[in-house]
C-alpha cells in the first residue's frame, strides 16, 4: 500500500513513539489495572472486528510468542480483537455518556456510514504504549474522510469525542493486543523489540459497530448498538 496518506500515517507514527520514548505522549491511555476482564468502566465507541484469518495470524506470531516472554498480563483472545475506528466517549465509571447519547449517536453513523467506500487496512508494525502493545494498520484517506465527517456530525448533535489524539488530520489503524497488568519484563520488551516491524497482512473493513464496553471490550460487558455498512 503505497499512499500519501500511509507516508504522513508513517510519520506520525513515529512522531507518537518519539513521544513515548520521552515520556511526554499526548494521547489518551488507559490506565494500567490488574482485572481487566472484570473492569466495570464503561466506553461508547465504534469499531471495526477482525476478520477470523488476520486473528488467526495474529494471535500465531504476535500474541502467544508475547504471552511466552510474560503470561501475566491480559492477552486478547480472537473474539475480542478489534479495530478502533472512532471514539466517542472514552472508559469511565460512572459513563460518560447517557441513553440519550447513544440513541442519537446511532442516527448519526446510521446516516453516515453507508455513504462511504470500505477500504482496506495493512497491518504492520508493533507500537510499545506505556500501558499496552498495539498493532498498527495503514490505509488511505478514506479513514480521514471518514472520521472527521463523523467528527463534525458528533459535534452537531452534542456528543463530542473526548479523547485526545495527536493529530487531527491523520489517522491510522490502532488494534489493542495486549494490556499491561504490571510493568513489562525486560524480556517481554525484546520480544516486543524482536517484532516491532511484523508484517501480518491485509484486511478489508466493510462494516462497523457502535458498541458499549469495557477497556478490552469483554464479550460479558460488550453491547452492540448497531453495525453500519459501507458501501461497495
Amino acid at each position: 500500500m503505497n499512499d500519501d496518506y500511509v507516508v504522513q500515517q508513517k510519520k506520525i507514527i513515529q512522531q507518537m513513539k518519539d513521544s513515548i520514548h520521552q515520556g511526554q505522549s499526548k494521547s489518551s491511555i488507559v490506565e494500567m489495572q490488574s482485572d481487566y476482564e472484570n473492569d466495570d468502566q464503561t466506553c461508547l465507541t465504534s469499531v471495526a472486528f477482525t476478520s477470523k484469518d488476520i486473528a488467526k495470524i495474529i494471535l500465531e506470531k504476535i500474541i502467544e510468542p508475547l504471552k511466552s516472554s510474560d503470561p501475566n498480563h491480559f492477552y486478547y483472545s480472537s473474539e475480542l480483537l478489534h479495530l478502533t475506528i472512532k471514539n466517542l466517549r472514552t472508559i469511565h465509571n460512572p459513563s460518560l455518556f447517557n441513553e440519550e447519547d447513544v440513541v442519537k449517536a446511532h442516527q448519526l453513523f446510521n446516516q453516515i456510514i453507508p455513504t462511504f467506500q470500505s477500504f482496506n487496512f495493512s497491518f504492520e508494525g508493533l507500537i510499545l504504549f506505556p500501558t499496552s502493545v498495539a498493532l498498527l494498520g495503514y490505509c488511505n484517506d478514506t479513514l480521514r474522510k471518514l472520521v472527521q465527517t463523523l467528527d463534525f456530525g458528533l459535534r452537531e448533535i452534542g456528543v463530542p469525542d473526548n479523547k485526545k489524539y495527536i493529530s487531527d488530520t491523520i489517522f491510522f489503524g490502532n488494534m489493542t493486543l495486549c494490556r499491561f497488568t504490571h510493568e513489562p519484563s525486560s524480556s517481554f520488551q525484546n520480544k516486543v523489540k524482536e517484532l516491532e516491524n511484523i508484517y501480518i497482512g491485509e484486511m478489508p473493513v466493510t462494516e462497523i459497530s457502535l458498541i458499549t464496553c469495557n477497556a478490552v471490550c469483554h464479550s460479558k460487558t460488550r453491547k452492540v448498538i448497531g453495525t453500519y455498512k459501507l458501501s461497495q
